[in-house]
C-alpha cells in the first residue's frame, strides 16, 4: 500500500509519502510553515524513527516561505538532537546556481556588514511569515539559520544523487531509491539560469558591487532575499478569484477554453516536479513548477495516465495550461491551500481537469474546505463530470491510500 499523507500548511506544501510493508519507506516533500512541522509533520517523524525506520528521500522543491520553513525548523532540530536518520536531501541553494564564485577574493569588513544587515532583514522576514522564530534564541549570522547552512552543519548527503550539483532534469534518467523509481520533471538548466539572473538583477538592484565568492554568508543571503520576492499577483488574477466565486454552471464551464499567460516566476520555475512510481504505481508531484517544461517532460517520457497528481501552485490557473490538462489523466487530483494569500485554487484550473477527464470517477482531495472547493460541491456538476470531493478539515492532515495492484 502507499500513503500519502497531506498536512494542513495553510497556503502550503507539507507530504509524506509512505510505502511498503514491514519496513516502510518514506519520501517527504515540503515542510509547510513552521507551525506545518511542530504541530503536525514532528510528530510523525518521531513516530518513523521509533519503528527504527527514515525518510529515504527529502525534497524541498524550492525556495519559498510556504515550502521551507518548516524545513528549516525540522532540520535546525535534527540538528541539536539526531532522531531521525535522512538518506538524501535534494534542494537547491545558492551554491547550485551557475555563478562563478572566486575563492581566492576575501570580503572586506564593510562588505560583511552588509551581508549581515541583510541576513538580519531576512530572519526578521522569516519570524512573521511563521509568526514564531526559526529558534529558541538567535542565531548569529555567522552560524547559519537558513535550510542550506543547516544542511551543511548537520553533514546531510545533500544532491549527491547529482554530484553535489544541482537537482535538475537530464534525458529520460530515472533514479532508483530505495524501491521507488523517481524521474526529474523539473527544473531544467534553462530554468535555473532564469532563477540566476533574477539573483544578479537583486544584487544590481541594491548595488552590491563586491565579487560573489564562497563565503558561507552568501548561502544565507541568498535563501534569505529569495524567500523576500513577493509573487506578484496580476490584477486578472484577482479578479479571477474574486468573480468566480459566485459563478453559475455555466459561467464555471466558459473557463475551460480559456487561455492564461502562464507563470513567470523565477522562484516557481526553479521548483523540483517529480514522478515517483512504486511497483505498478505513479504519483506526479508538481511542486510550484511551470506548466511548459512539466508538459514537454510528459511529452518526453511518455506517460499520460497516473494513480495520483498533486497539481502545480495549490491549482493556480497559471501553473495549469489547456495542453497540460489532457496530459494529467488521473482519478485522483490533490490540492494544498487553505485559500489565503493567492486566493488558490482557481476555478478555472478545476473545471479545465475536470472537463479533459469527464468520462472516468475521479476524486478531488483539497486538505482545507475553501470557497472555490465548496464550489464544486454540485450534484449537477459532479453527475456530469463524473467526480467526488473530499475536503481535509484543516485541523488534521488527510491520508490517501493506494492498494498496490
Amino acid at each position: 500500500m502507499i500513503q500519502i499523507k497531506m498536512y494542513p500548511a495553510k497556503n502550503g506544501d507539507c507530504f509524506l509519502i509512505s510505502a511498503g510493508d514491514k519496513v516502510k519507506k518514506h519520501i517527504l516533500i515540503d515542510c509547510g510553515y513552521v507551525e506545518t512541522y511542530e504541530k503536525y509533520l514532528k510528530k510523525d517523524l518521531l513516530k518513523i524513527a521509533q519503528r527504527k525506520e527514515k525518510i529515504n528521500l527529502m525534497v524541498v522543491t524550492h525556495i519559498d516561505a510556504d515550502h521551507i520553513s518548516g524545513a528549516i525548523k525540522f532540520i535546525e532540530d535534527n540538528n541539536r538532537e539526531r532522531y531521525i536518520h535522512i538518506d538524501e536531501v535534494w534542494f537547491n541553494a545558492y551554491r547550485h546556481l551557475q555563478i562563478p564564485k572566486k575563492s581566492e577574493v576575501k570580503l572586506d569588513d564593510a562588505e560583511l556588514a552588509i551581508l549581515d544587515r541583510e541576513i538580519a532583514l531576512g530572519k526578521s522576514f522569516f519570524r512573521r511569515v511563521n509568526e514564531v522564530g526559526v529558534a529558541k534564541k538567535e542565531i548569529s549570522a555567522k552560524q547559519g539559520s537558513t535550510l542550506g547552512a543547516l544542511l551543511l552543519q548537520g553533514n546531510y548527503n545533500w544532491n549527491s544523487m547529482f554530484g553535489g550539483k544541482a537537482v535538475m532534469t537530464k534525458g529520460n534518467q530515472i533514479i532508483n531509491i530505495s524501491n521507488f523509481k523517481i524521474s526529474i520533471l523539473s527544473p531544467n538548466e534553462d530554468k535555473l539560469k532564469k532563477l540566476k539572473e533574477q539573483w544578479i538583477k537583486e544584487l544590481k538592484k541594491k548595488k552590491w558591487n563586491f565579487n560573489i565568492n564562497e563565503n558561507e554568508l552568501f548561502d544565507d543571503a541568498y535563501e534569505f532575499m529569495q524567500l523576500m520576492i513577493e509573487e506578484k499577483l496580476s490584477i486578472e488574477n484577482k479578479e479571477i478569484s474574486k468573480n468566480s466565486q459566485g459563478d453559475s454552471i455555466d459561467a464555471l464551464e466558459d473557463y475551460i477554453d480559456k487561455v492564461y499567460s502562464i507563470d513567470e516566476s523565477a522562484n516557481n520555475g526553479s521548483s523540483i516536479a517529480i514522478l515517483i512510481e512504486f511497483k505498478e504505481r505513479k504519483l506526479l508531484l508538481l511542486g510550484d513548477a511551470h506548466p511548459d517544461i512539466i508538459l514537454n517532460r510528459l511529452k518526453e517520457i511518455g506517460e499520460v495516465s497516473f494513480d495520483l497528481v498533486k497539481i502545480a501552485h495549490h491549482g493556480s490557473y497559471k501553473n495549469t495550461t489547456n495542453e497540460l490538462v489532457e496530459m494529467l489523466n488521473s482519478t485522483k487530483y490533490i490540492f494544498s491551500t487553505n485559500g489565503a494569500k493567492h486566493h488558490h485554487p482557481d476555478a478555472p484550473t478545476i473545471i479545465k481537469l475536470l472537463a479533459a477527464n469527464s468520462t472516468c470517477n475521479k476524486q478531488l482531495y483539497f486538505n482545507y474546505k475553501t470557497k472555490i472547493s465548496s464550489m464544486f460541491v454540485n450534484n449537477s456538476l459532479q453527475e456530469k463530470y463524473n467526480y467526488e470531493i473530499v475536503e481535509g478539515n484543516g485541523e488534521e492532515p488527510l491520508v490517501i491510500e493506494l492498494l498496490e495492484e
